[in-house]
């Protein structure tokens, strides 16, 4: 027995069903310290080789880094299961000529075990190594199952994803159009009932990515579905209706805390996916663009001074667009890329 294969394998296997079960069930574990990495490097490498400005091609990172994170979890259990039974010379063997396969060889039958795709050329030679290729059967199928639902459920949060920025870059195309749509003449009209769907969805999409930072990599090929322009947006419209409109013209405070949290908890979920807010200040919003169309606004040097008290918050919005590849807003048609 060969004990630095067989602590190795057993380590590697753990450490490999540790991961897939932490990143695809745990809920509040966000992505386990591996997968979370891999993510994160994963999507560096390919903003570093295709660019900032490319976004189609950009948009094949999500997918890439899921099918990658899924893969390696399979390789580090076909591997560590591979060197369990390698590291006992007689642990299988060939039927017919009582061969003792190569390493190679003991990655073959752990693989067809695994995936159940034949008998293979190996038989187990006792009873505990059969006890053991029928754990890792069972284990093996297991991962492969529960990766396969990890799939689907990113997935179903990525349309979700889309839809809520569509959302919003439906209604404006920078923080200050956003309001402005709003706008009445009079009051913000039915801005309460778009803020409660907002941040309804909002929330649920916090819950996602909390449960899958790999969400967050998921880049939009058209700004317009963009979570990190869309999510600036809305963020920044709130702001300029909370400090640079007169209180008396506001909607619903509770409307406006709700949907105010609702954004922060989304920048809580950041954490996972390792991205950091911004060294710079971005841009502060244009309230003569408002006074343009007839919306009361505070001063500028009010609004300014109450930006000043958040600038942390807004460099947090600064990060997540910086890290996604894109611009501040207002949305440019000319850089979908």
């Amino acid at each position: 027995m060969n004990y630095f294969y067989l602590i190795s394998g057993i380590l590697l296997t753990t450490w490999a069903f540790i991961e897939g079960l932490w990143t695809t069930i745990w809920i509040d574990g966000q992505s386990a310290p591996l997968t979370g990495r891999l993510t994160t490097v994963i999507w560096k490498v390919m903003r570093g080789i295709v660019g900032t400005k490319k976004h189609h091609k950009l948009s094949l990172s999500g997918p890439i880094i899921l099918i990658t994170t899924v893969s390696v979890w399979i390789l580090m259990i076909l591997l560590g299961w591979a060197l369990i039974f390698y590291a006992d010379s007689s642990s299988i063997k060939n039927p017919n000529t009582q061969a003792i396969p190569s390493f190679l060889g003991h990655i073959w039958y752990v693989a067809y075990i695994m995936f159940t795709v034949g008998n293979g050329d190996y038989v187990p030679t006792s009873d505990a190594w059969r006890l053991l290729s029928a754990l890792v059967a069972f284990g093996g199928m297991g991962m492969v199952t529960l990766s396969v639902t990890y799939i689907l459920q990113v997935l179903s949060a990525v349309v979700a994803k889309r839809a809520f920025s569509s959302s919003v870059t439906s209604i404006g195309k920078s923080p200050e159009e956003f309001v402005t749509a709003q706008w009445t003449g009079d009051d913000f009209g039915d801005i309460e009932l778009q803020l409660s769907s907002l941040s309804n969805t909002l929330s649920t999409l916090s819950e996602k990515h909390m449960a899958y930072p790999i969400l967050h990599y998921y880049h939009a090929a058209n700004p317009q579905k963009a979570n990190a322009i869309a999510l600036t947006i809305l963020d920044e419209a709130l702001t300029i209706i909370q400090y640079g409109v007169p209180e008396k013209h506001h909607p619903a405070g509770t409307i406006l805390k709700a949907t105010r949290h609702s954004t922060k908890t989304f920048l809580d979920t950041l954490h996972g996916a390792f991205i950091e807010p911004s060294d710079d200040v971005p841009p502060l919003p244009d309230l003569s663009k408002l006074r343009e169309k007839g919306v009361p606004t505070v001063d500028d040097a009010a609004f300014y001074k109450k930006l000043e008290e958040i600038q942390d918050r807004r460099k947090i919005l600064n990060g997540v667009i910086q890290n996604g590849a894109w611009y501040w807003p207002p949305i440019k048609e000319d850089q979908n890329g």
